[in-house]
């Protein structure tokens, strides 16, 4: 089965922590150019995929009232039209919380015109209920108006509804006046452990914040790291781990599953989005940057690389386990259908397939069944190192497999760096 990941890259305002590829205040032209080109590529696919079932349809990212409902609706009716989505899983939809009145009705509309679909998933970019985080973020509300939000949202859920709230750890600690340091307010903490137990919520994303040369927290002198930390906001690793680790215990404590690092959930409440990509299930994602992938025991894969070596002639030459490619990154390219390029196209040999797999397994609550499976990509004293692992809680071991526990989820990063010998 196939699942599509569709981007909107447009947003009234670039926030200054973003590493993704948005366009700013566009124009209506831009958009309307866009939505032309992302028809058009829908149909390309579906001329190499014309049998394919669709397991997910995503959108990503966008502030919803630059493209409306109707937009929306008409790409998913398009996408109806021409694939099999009698076994559509997740309709998935990611939401800037504002504004109030426009969200709601996009949420409302939605809700109603997909009713026949098992799960209709909402995710809410809260990012945080901190004043002064939100105001520095660029994000145009405050925590009370927040509150607002969420209580207005109670009289929208549906049945098939799946409601996802984000939030990220600027690792920003208010000083009382007792010197001794808080996250966000009193109030504020106390309102989202009363949500969270509230069960209101289906899931929960939980990110730490992550700083790099684009965004413009990084490049604006006057936005930078170390003025910033002057000001008492955005600290250092240790405040964001620490902000990390208190909503995380408040999320897990209110019986919220960890079923991969950044992400929670009710039971069976997990996204089918994030399964497929880190289970490596088949994929194309349509938008500027957009990584794609295909298995090599897809029935398509064959066609994929007959269409691909138009590109890049050298695709047949080897055996490949898998194949993944990415969309340009540069809006003028993307409008005149130059979304790919020869160093774009990524193959992938047993060796590579062996390392993502287990790169991306690990980050979930999927047991790895058979680790000597992964023996020629992992260090020598791998196993060694397993064992150790368990002594400290780290994972959970059973015949020749293991998964994370939470503690090892935190320690995501040093595992994998210590397991994988290319790493």
């Amino acid at each position: 089965m196939l699942s599509l990941y569709i981007h909107i890259p447009f947003c009234v305002k670039n926030c200054p922590y973003c590493s993704f590829s948005v366009v700013e205040n566009p124009n209506e032209k831009m958009i309307d150019d866009y939505l032309v080109v992302l028809h058009n590529e829908i149909d390309e696919w579906w001329k190499l995929f014309p049998n394919a079932e669709i397991k997910s349809i995503y959108f990503w990212w966008w502030t919803p009232n630059l493209i409306w409902v109707a937009e929306i609706k008409k790409l998913i009716h398009h996408c109806e039209e021409i694939f099999d989505c009698e076994s559509v899983g997740e309709l998935s939809f990611e939401c800037n919380p504002f504004p109030q009145d426009q969200i709601y009705e996009f949420v409302s509309n939605l809700q109603k015109s997909f009713k026949k679909y098992p799960r209709v998933r909402f995710s809410f970019w809260i990012q945080s209920l901190d004043n002064s985080v939100l105001e520095n973020a660029w994000r145009p509300y405050t925590f009370p108006w927040m509150v607002e939000f969420l209580r207005g949202l109670r009289d929208l859920k549906q049945e098939n509804s799946v409601y996802n709230f984000d939030f990220m750890a600027f690792g920003v600690f208010n000083q009382t006046k007792k010197w001794d340091l808080q996250l966000w307010t009193p109030s504020a903490l106390e309102f989202f452990q009363d949500f969270v137990n509230s069960r209101f919520a289906d899931s929960f994303s939980l990110y730490m914040l992550e700083l790099f040369e684009h965004q413009k927290w990084k490049k604006n002198k006057e936005w930078n790291p170390s003025v910033l930390q002057q000001s008492g906001l955005f600290w250092n690793e240790d405040e964001i781990y620490e902000e990390f680790d208190i909503l995380k215990n408040i999320i897990l404590d209110g019986w919220y599953k960890r079923y991969e690092i950044s992400n929670f959930s009710a039971v069976g409440k997990s996204s089918i989005h994030n399964r497929v990509y880190r289970e490596m299930g088949d994929y194309l994602w349509l938008w500027l940057s957009a990584s794609s992938f295909i298995n090599a025991k897809s029935s398509c894969f064959w066609t994929v690389i007959e269409h691909l070596k138009q590109i890049n002639s050298s695709l047949c030459s080897e055996w490949l386990s898998g194949i993944r490619w990415t969309n340009t990154p540069y809006f003028p390219k993307y409008i005149w259908d130059e979304k790919l390029s020869d160093s774009s196209i990524q193959k992938m040999d047993k060796s590579d397939y062996l390392i993502e797999s287990f790169f991306l397994s690990l980050r979930t609550d999927r047991w790895i069944d058979d680790i000597e499976k992964f023996k020629a990509v992992l260090v020598g004293d791998y196993q060694e190192k397993i064992k150790l692992y368990e002594e400290n809680w780290f994972i959970k071991l059973r015949e020749n497999g293991f998964v994370l526990t939470d503690e090892g989820m935190d320690c995501y990063n040093g595992i994998i760096t210590e397991l994988l010998e290319e790493i």
